[in-house]
């Protein structure tokens, strides 16, 4: 009973975050054309070396309590701690972070004019880091209580619809040059306030400011998610390092490419999320009751649904890579290979990257050794790479560094856990992309299909029929009895 309940809640939050997705989808491209055709490339590349500092910065306050959060609640339930108790965990969480995020606020704005010497600073982007804090600490305490439509709300629709107005907004009062920053730290702030309203609504703010802190636990918490927080770090560094890396050795021109890049690159990426926050939890309460089995039999489930939804996604986006790039203006159309080797390693990250959860919690110190060993290999191919070929390079050597970490990823899942991911199931919707892969460029030679009108429809049809192939030929038993369980969350 307790098995089919954990396949409920984790398709119940891929149902929630699904609808999310759709608003936020719809959000970013809309914040994308605006940010192409009104604001530039130069403008874009700025806008994506200040959020890349930015989040890293994020990181570094939140470490890591965005998962071992969830692991101390897990343990304190099991060790029969009461609600006052995780009420008193979940804010000495949300202090400590906070009290980093402000002092590492002050740190960038003390650094914006060695870093940014002919840009000014808004001010706003001061709240950006402890806002980011706010959504991510208090979302894992959301999520503690299995229930994600509060997050979908601030990040499916009050962050993404913030940026998309606020970047409007100061574009017409004349901010040409910061209005895309001061958008994003809007859009930060958009989040904060939806996940504070899910916090009142699942434990109630007053309880929560009238919970008795430890001084001690401030420090304390820290040290214990020291494992999950270098991870943590080093994945935040490691899909931004290369935004700044290609900064230094190209500009903002050719880094406004690269980040138009990143953004589309954002939609097959969200698939492995829409599982996440759900399994995070599940994996956690599995592994405090020792179920090993039960946990491999759960991520070589769903990293195969998100590599088979991820695949369909990536296969057309690939063969309309320049024509996708040039909807966001001419001067991005030169990076379809960028958009396609970019595409590949999103592939291998997201399909695989659930495997991380169970690494964290059973092997905490193997994770963050993975990460550093893909830092090193990121850094030293995208500086040799991008110092050659631009952001071409730094694309492929963005690839050559994810392919290593899900390589190293699943290798000591295996060895560790003695869990298997990759089977022959997988070779099934790997055929179908060929198939469509095929098909699609037989079509091209005959119709070129450049306007938007033309291949947009063309992508939409090669992924429902990608989906429905799958659907009618290539289900699984246990695949099977997941949609049965699935149109049971729905109800």
């Amino acid at each position: 009973m307790g098995a089919t309940n954990d396949i409920k809640d984790i398709l119940r939050g891929a149902l929630a975050s699904l609808l999310g997705f759709g608003g936020r989808l719809l959000a970013r491209l809309s914040l994308m054309v605006v940010a192409g055709q009104l604001y530039g490339a130069v403008s874009l590349g700025l806008l994506g070396q200040v959020a890349a500092i930015t989040e890293i910065l994020a990181a570094i306050a939140v470490f890591g309590l965005k998962r071992s959060l969830l692991d101390m609640l897990s343990a304190d339930n099991a060790g029969g701690g009461s609600d006052s108790d995780a009420l008193r965990l979940i804010k000495e969480a949300l202090v400590s972070s906070l009290i980093v995020a402000a002092l590492l606020s002050a740190l960038f704005g003390m650094c914006w004019p060695l870093l940014f010497p002919n840009d000014t600073m808004p001010l706003l982007l001061y709240l950006a880091i402890p806002c980011i804090v706010i959504a991510e600490v208090g979302g894992t305490a959301i999520r503690y209580k299995r229930v994600i439509r509060w997050e979908v709300i601030a990040r499916g629709i009050m962050e993404p619809w913030a940026f998309f107005i606020a970047a409007l907004v100061f574009y017409t009062l004349g901010f040409s040059k910061s209005g895309l920053i001061s958008g994003y730290a809007i859009s930060a702030a958009g989040a904060a306030v939806g996940i504070a309203i899910g916090l009142n609504r699942a434990f109630g703010l007053r309880k929560l400011l009238g919970a008795k802190i430890r001084l001690s636990a401030l420090y304390q918490i820290p040290i214990k998610s020291l494992p999950v927080g270098i991870t943590d770090i080093g994945i935040m560094g490691f899909r931004r390092l290369d935004i700044l890396v290609l900064s230094l050795v190209a500009g903002h021109q050719v880094t406004g490419i690269y980040y138009m890049a990143q953004q589309i690159v954002t939609v097959p990426h969200k698939v492995y999320q829409l599982f996440e926050p759900m399994m995070a939890p599940v994996l956690a309460k599995l592994h405090h009751q020792s179920k090993s089995k039960t946990i491999g039999a759960k991520l070589a489930g769903f990293c195969r649904w998100v590599f088979t939804i991820q695949l369909a996604i990536t296969v057309p986006f690939i063969l309309f890579s320049g024509e996708l790039m040039g909807v966001f203006g001419s001067q991005f159309a030169a990076g379809a290979l960028v958009l396609g080797a970019l595409l590949i390693a999103e592939l291998l990250d997201g399909s695989f990257a659930l495997t991380e959860i169970a690494l964290v919690f059973a092997k905490p110190k193997v994770p963050p050794k993975l990460i550093l060993m893909a830092l090193a290999i990121e850094l030293a191919a995208i500086y040799v790479l991008a110092a050659r070929w631009g952001a071409e390079g730094a694309a492929i050597g963005y690839l050559v560094a994810m392919a290593s970490l899900a390589c190293a990823r699943l290798f000591m899942l295996k060895k560790h856990l003695g869990i298997s991911i990759i089977g022959r199931a997988f070779l099934v919707p790997i055929s179908f992309g060929i198939v469509i892969a095929t098909a699609l460029t037989i079509v091209r030679s005959f119709w070129p299909m450049t306007e938007a009108i033309m291949f947009g429809p063309a992508i939409i049809i090669s992924i429902v029929l990608f989906m429905g192939s799958v659907r009618l030929l290539a289900l699984t038993s246990d695949d099977k009895l997941i949609l049965q369980q699935l149109k049971t969350a729905q109800r």
